[in-house]
C-alpha cells in the first residue's frame, strides 16, 4: 500500500513528524528515562502507564498490548486509518507535498470522502459563525447568548453559529462544491418523506464538535426559547453518528481543555454546552461535556488519558443524579477518580458559576464527594430507616455498589459507612456483603513463563543494539544468529543486521509482529548502564552461552563416535580443545572484543 507513495515523501513525513508532540494530541506523556516518556495507553484500558516512545528513535511501544511503530503506524492505529489516509494527515501537518506513483481507487475515495466530510462540517461551522455575527435573522439568538452571558468574544472561540430557519441555507452554499450526498452523510442535511433535501439544523443557536484534533466533526444545536417550536421541539438536536463523529467517544471542548486538563490532573464533566464555557469564561479552562449521551466507557478512557480526578458537575435534579450514578459502570474500569460536585440551590453548573465564581466553584470540588459515596448516600436515602424492614431494604439496595468494588480496603470501608448510614452493625453488613461475594470467580494474576537467563541476555543484547548506533556498528560484526536461540530474537537479530540498524524503518515495516518488537527493543529500559563496558559485558555472558552450546554438542557428538574407527573423531576433538579454550580464556576476562 505504501508504494502508492513515493517512499522519499514517505521518509520525508516521518522526518518531519514529532512522535512525541503527536501522541501528546491524545494522552500525557512523562519523561521516565533516559530516552523514554511514558503514560497510559491509548489503545487499551489500564491503570498504570505502559505505553512508552523514544524520542530519540521516534517508536512507540506498549509492554501491556504490545502495540508498536513509528508515528504513521500509531495515528493508524488511533484513528482506524488506511496506511495512506495516515500518511496524507501527517504530510498535510508536517508541510509535505506527497507525489503518487499508483492508487487504489477505492481507498483513494474513501480518504476522499473523509475529507469532504471534514470540510462539509467545517464550512458548515464558518458559515453559521458568519450567520450568528452579522445576519438579521440571528439577533434573536445573540440576545439570547447576551442573556446567558456568553459574549462576542467567547462566541468567536468556541465558534458558536447560528442555523437561520430556511431549509436551504446550507444547500445553497455548500452544494457548489461539495455534493449532496456528502451533506447527507456529514448529517448537515435530512432527506424528507418527499424526497427532498432540507438542511438538518434550522432556526437554531449551533455549537461545534470537534475532534482532539480541532476538527469540526459535527453539532449541537439549541432551540431559541422564543421559537413557536419550542415546546414541541427537542431543546437540543444532535449531530447523528457519522464516519467522523462518534458522539460516545466525544467530549466537548476537550481539544481546548486537555492542556489544563493535564496541568492541573482535574477535569470539570458538565452536560450543556453553555455550561463549558460559563466554566471556561469564568477561568476554568478544564471543562468539558458529552455530546447529548450519558457518559460512557469511551469517554472515560479519554478522560483517564489526561486526568487523574473527574468532578461531575452535572445539574442538581433527579436527571443530574442519574447522569452521575450512570458513571459507575465504568468508573472502576480506568485511573480516574470519580467525585460529584453537588450544587446547592438547584443550580445548572453555569448558574453556580454566575452566583459563586470559579473560586466557589473549586471549593465545591474540593468538598465533591467519591462518586462511591454519593451511590451509597442517595441509595440510603431513598428508605425510610425508622423501621427493620427500610434499614433491611436499604443495605439490600446498596451491596451490589459495594460488590462492584475491586480494592477490599475501599469495600471495607463503604460497607462500615454503608452501616452508619442505615443505622445497622457493621457486622450484619460484612457477613451479608460476603454471602453476595461467595461464589463469584477470583481474579487470577496473569503469570508469565520466566525466561531462561540466556533469553533475558539475548533481548538485552538487542536492546544495545537497537538503541545506540555505536554499540550496533561496535558489536554487529562479532555477532551471529547462532548467538540468539530464542527465534524471535533471532529474527530481531537478522532484521537489524540486514537494516544496517535503520530502527525508524524496521518500526515501520510491514511485518506488524517484527516491528512491535523491534519498537519495544527501542523503548524497554536496559538492565545496566547504556556504556561500552556494559555492553562488553553483555557480549561476553552472550558468547559464553554460544560456546558452552557449541561445546556441549561437540561433547554430545563424541561421546557417540568411536576413536580409532570413526572418521572425523581426532578433528571434531580439536574443534571441541579450541571451543573451551576459547571458553575458559573468555570467563577468565582474557578474549576482549575487537
Amino acid at each position: 500500500m505504501a508504494g502508492r507513495i513515493r517512499q522519499d515523501d514517505i521518509e520525508a513525513v516521518k522526518e518531519r513528524t514529532d512522535l512525541v508532540k503527536l501522541a501528546s494530541q491524545y494522552l500525557t506523556l512523562k519523561k521516565s528515562g533516559h530516552d523514554s516518556m511514558s503514560g497510559l495507553c491509548p489503545f487499551h484500558q489500564e491503570k498504570t502507564p505502559s505505553f512508552s516512545v523514544s524520542p530519540a528513535k521516534q517508536v512507540f511501544y506498549c509492554f501491556g498490548c504490545s502495540k508498536g511503530g513509528d508515528a504513521i503506524t500509531f495515528l493508524r492505529e488511533l484513528e482506524h486509518l488506511s496506511y495512506v489516509e495516515a500518511v496524507e494527515r501527517l504530510a498535510q501537518e508536517a508541510g509535505v507535498h506527497l507525489r503518487y506513483e499508483g492508487d487504489s481507487p477505492a481507498e483513494r475515495r474513501a480518504a476522499a470522502r473523509r475529507a469532504a466530510l471534514h470540510r462539509a462540517n467545517d464550512e458548515a461551522a464558518g458559515l453559521y459563525a458568519t450567520m450568528l455575527a452579522d445576519g438579521r435573522e440571528a439577533a434573536d439568538a445573540r440576545a439570547y447568548l447576551a442573556e446567558r452571558g456568553i459574549d462576542g468574544e467567547a462566541a468567536q472561540t468556541f465558534q458558536i453559529g447560528f442555523a437561520p430557519g430556511y431549509p436551504d441555507y446550507l444547500l445553497k452554499r455548500l452544494t457548489k462544491d461539495l455534493a449532496p450526498e456528502i451533506l447527507l452523510e456529514a448529517g448537515l442535511a435530512t432527506r424528507g418523506d418527499d424526497g427532498q433535501m432540507r438542511d438538518r439544523f434550522r432556526g437554531r443557536i449551533t455549537f461545534p464538535v470537534h475532534d482532539l484534533q480541532g476538527r469540526v466533526v459535527g453539532f449541537g444545536a439549541r432551540i431559541l426559547p422564543s421559537d413557536p417550536r419550542a415546546g414541541e421541539q427537542a431543546k437540543y438536536l444532535n449531530t447523528a453518528e457519522t464516519p467522523i463523529y462518534r458522539k460516545n467517544e466525544l467530549l466537548y471542548n476537550m481539544h481546548r481543555a486537555r492542556g489544563a486538563v493535564a496541568r492541573t490532573g482535574e477535569v470539570f464533566v458538565v452536560e450543556g454546552y453553555t455550561d463549558v464555557i460559563a466554566l471556561v469564561q469564568a477561568g476554568l479552562e478544564n471543562a468539558v461535556a458529552t455530546c447529548g449521551t450519558a457518559l460512557g466507557e469511551g469517554h472515560f478512557r479519554q478522560l483517564s488519558r489526561f486526568a487523574q480526578r473527574a468532578v461531575l458537575a452535572f445539574d442538581s435534579d433527579e436527571a443530574g443524579a442519574r447522569a452521575a450514578e450512570r458513571a459507575f459502570a465504568f468508573q472502576e474500569q480506568f485511573p480516574v477518580q470519580a467525585v460529584v460536585m453537588v450544587m446547592p440551590e438547584g443550580l445548572d453548573p453555569a448558574d453556580f458559576v454566575t452566583k459563586h465564581g470559579a473560586e466557589g466553584v473549586r471549593e465545591a470540588a474540593r468538598t465533591a464527594r467519591p462518586l462511591v459515596e454519593y451511590m451509597v448516600r442517595r441509595t440510603v436515602a431513598r428508605h425510610d430507616l425508622s423501621t427493620v424492614e427500610g434499614q433491611s431494604a436499604a443495605v439490600a439496595e446498596a451491596l451490589p455498589i459495594l460488590e462492584g468494588l475491586v480494592d477490599p480496603v475501599r469495600r471495607a470501608e463503604y460497607a462500615h459507612l454503608l452501616a452508619e448510614l442505615a443505622g445497622v452493625g457493621e457486622t450484619s453488613v460484612m457477613i451479608s456483603l460476603d454471602r453476595r461475594l461467595e461464589g463469584r470467580p477470583r481474579e487470577v494474576a496473569k503469570t508469565m513463563k520466566r525466561a531462561s537467563a540466556q533469553e533475558r541476555v539475548e533481548r538485552e543484547m538487542l536492546k544495545l543494539l537497537a538503541r545506540d548506533a555505536d554499540t550496533y556498528r561496535e558489536l554487529v560484526g562479532k555477532l551471529e544468529p547462532d548467538h540468539f536461540r530464542n527465534t524471535s530474537h533471532r529474527a530481531a537479530f537478522e532484521a537489524l543486521r540486514d537494516g544496517d540498524g535503520d530502527v525508524s524503518a524496521l518500526a515501520a515495516g510491514a511485518d506488524e509482529k517484527l516491528a512491535a518488537m523491534i519498537s519495544a527493543l527501542t523503548v524497554e529500559p536496559l538492565e545496566g548502564e547504556p556504556d561500552p563496558e556494559y555492553a562488553l559485558r553483555v557480549w561476553t555472558r552472550l558468547h559464553e552461552f554460544l560456546l558452552k552450546s557449541r561445546s556441549d554438542a561437540m561433547r554430545s557428538r563424541l561421546q557417540k563416535m568411536n576413536p580409532t574407527s570413526d572418521p572425523g573423531y581426532d578433528e571434531l576433538f580439536a574443534e571441541l580443545v579450541a571451543a573451551d579454550g576459547e571458553l575458559r580464556r573468555l570467563r577468565s576476562g582474557e578474549t576482549p572484543v575487537a
